[in-house]
């Protein structure tokens, strides 16, 4: 692909040597044992554990799932358990953002007062591509206090909620373009965009506009938290004293996080960056493209980070929530992807689905 390359260079990556699909070996039944093992110690219904997938020259080669996605009733986790990806999400709601630009109804570099009219009249201003690329110096939403003394976590609160307060801030962290800072209520507001220019509700416009072409029949937007997901995975936490307790997920949040899917469903999302069939290569090249800020981070395109892996080009994002890891890291040159989903957090907060995936990938590499 050319485009990459293009971005790599941008990035001031230097890669030494031919790059192509021999540097990973293909899925069989020998290093296929070598992936199971990863997983072994979840490979039981009295726990929460793992979905792996790997997808090789169009194909998903490996699709496995590991331990219960309902500890209540020992439900196996497997390819079809829909799992919420957290913050693998934001790539979705930039798709949306990147159609609509395509339209000619969105511009990246048109102020988000045009299209949130009651946005405040911050200095800079804040644009759309400051949202896009974490650079707009929003305060992050979760980092402020909530009125009545509310928890973020255990108690109810919309999208709306969130932007609300954020937006009531009087002074951004920083000049929009001047630093970088993650920040979900960048893409909160992303998808109120689409929901305001579009006028139809976010969850409705990627379903019709992103899943429903690509055929996607288990991935949704979750805003209706009280909605029946069949195969949904529970997610867990460790208790102190031994086992987990479930963590429900109680508001309906979105843009920044809030898709749910499974593994087969992420393999059709992941076909598209090849086949370019929901919206041409022209999206797909927006989709991946990177831009040139006022600091020095600049590998990051549309809800996805470009890196490296031993000198080859990836693209990746990962995503946590409470009792959820997700993970998928693409090899554009090789077209080889790797997706880890994981249904708990273990006790030291940081979940293992990029460690896993990373482990899949060095049983695969050939040096």
């Amino acid at each position: 692909m050319r485009l990459p390359i293009i971005l790599l260079l941008l990035l001031g990556l230097i890669f030494v040597g031919t790059v192509n699909a021999q540097d990973f070996a293909m899925v069989d039944a020998s290093n296929s044992k070598e992936i199971d093992a990863l997983f072994a110690e979840y490979d039981q219904l009295d726990g929460p554990g793992f979905v792996a997938g790997v997808i090789q020259d169009g194909e998903l080669v490996y699709a496995k799932g590991f331990g219960s996605a309902n500890l209540d009733y020992g439900v196996p986790i497997t390819s079809e358990s829909v799992f919420n990806l957290a913050s693998l999400s934001k790539q979705f709601t930039a798709a949306c953002i990147a159609l609509l630009i395509q339209e000619g109804k969105v511009s990246l570099e048109e102020d988000v007062k045009t299209y949130i009219s009651e946005f405040p009249d911050y200095p800079g201003p804040v644009k759309v591509k400051h949202l896009v690329y974490m650079t707009s110096g929003l305060k992050e939403y979760y980092q402020l206090t909530r009125p009545g003394g509310k928890d973020w976590y255990r108690d109810y609160f919309t999208v709306d909620d969130a932007i609300a307060l954020s937006l009531e801030q009087p002074e951004l962290d920083f000049e929009p373009g001047s630093a970088w800072a993650y920040s979900n209520v960048n893409y909160m507001l992303l998808a109120e965009i689409v929901e305001r220019v579009s006028g139809m509700s976010f969850a409705a416009f990627a379903e019709k506009r992103l899943f429903e072409p690509l055929g996607m029949h288990n991935t949704h937007v979750n805003d209706d938290t009280y909605r029946v997901i069949k195969n949904r995975v529970i997610g867990y936490n460790p208790r102190e004293e031994g086992g987990y307790y479930h963590f429900n997920r109680l508001s309906p949040h979105y843009g920044g996080s809030g898709v749910h899917s499974t593994v087969e469903d992420l393999y059709k999302w992941d076909q598209n960056f090849y086949t370019h069939e929901l919206a041409g290569k022209a999206w797909t090249e927006l989709m991946l493209s990177t831009m040139k800020f006022d600091h020095d981070k600049a590998n990051d395109a549309f809800g996805l980070v470009w890196g490296d892996y031993n000198g080859i080009p990836i693209v990746w994002y990962s995503g946590g929530d409470t009792g959820f890891s997700t993970y998928m890291i693409r090899f554009p040159e090789q077209q080889l992807t790797v997706i880890c989903l994981s249904n708990f957090i273990p006790s030291d907060g940081y979940g293992l689905s990029q460690r896993k995936a990373i482990d899949i990938l060095d049983i695969l590499y050939q040096e």
